[in-house]
């Protein structure tokens, strides 16, 4: 009787067991799969960030930092564009001096100091600026007839008439003397380009100009 209860007994314990021992299996896969799942999950949204994140860098690079064979050639052919303007604006020079349309040499003589500008060449930027200057101070003589009346004024003896005459060439001067003013303001530009450059030809003549219309000035408000 005894012994029967024991079997019983024995053979309830072994089943709980088992039952409890397949419970904790099973929580243990679950717990398995769900790990597993959750990493996985977690793989995809980092790689889904990662790919995101890169895709935000790229777009971020500004566009002109991206060079490709049709930007180059599209660079070239605006820098031969900015070239033939220029030549084109030199040759508008030649064409008004040869007109003697002083105006439009001027305005000419300005688009090829942009053009050079543009081209990042200073010292044709200089040159152009005291062309403009050079020009000024010789449309002033040829207004003024300055070279015979200075030569008049040198060979005639001192007198009444000659006092008279150089107050009629003062008032002539001072007359036309807005052509040097402006030529002024192109040279001082140049001398400032000029100054950062290193050509003694240049800057002696942008110099020269400067000092000529300077010796104008002065003669035209001397006593």
């Amino acid at each position: 009787m005894n012994n029967g209860c024991s079997d019983r007994i024995k053979h309830i314990l072994l089943c709980r067991i088992s039952r409890n021992s397949l419970r904790i299996l099973l929580i243990i896969v679950v717990t398995i799969i769900f790990t597993n799942c959750t990493q996985q999950q977690k793989r995809q949204k980092n790689q889904k960030d990662q790919q995101a994140e890169h895709i935000d860098s790229i777009a971020a690079v500004p566009e002109p930092l991206i060079f490709t064979p049709d930007t180059s050639e599209s660079l070239n052919r605006a820098i031969q564009e900015m070239w033939e303007d220029f030549r084109a604006a030199k040759d508008s020079v030649d064409s008004a001096r040869a007109r003697n349309d002083f105006d439009v040499t001027i305005l000419a003589l300005l688009k090829a100091a942009h053009h050079a500008k543009e081209l990042d060449r200073e010292d044709i930027v200089a040159w152009q600026l005291n062309n403009i200057g050079y020009y000024s101070i010789e449309e002033f003589k040829k207004r003024t007839d300055y070279t015979n009346r200075m030569s008049t004024i040198e060979s005639m003896r001192h007198g009444p008439e000659k006092i008279v005459y150089i107050k009629e060439t003062k008032r002539l001067f001072k007359e036309n003397l807005s052509l040097l003013i402006e030529g002024t303001k192109h040279l001082e530009e140049a001398y400032e380009v000029d100054k950062n450059l290193d050509d003694n030809d240049r800057t002696q003549k942008i110099y020269s100009n400067l000092k000529y219309i300077d010796w104008i000035r002065n003669f035209v408000i001397d006593n």
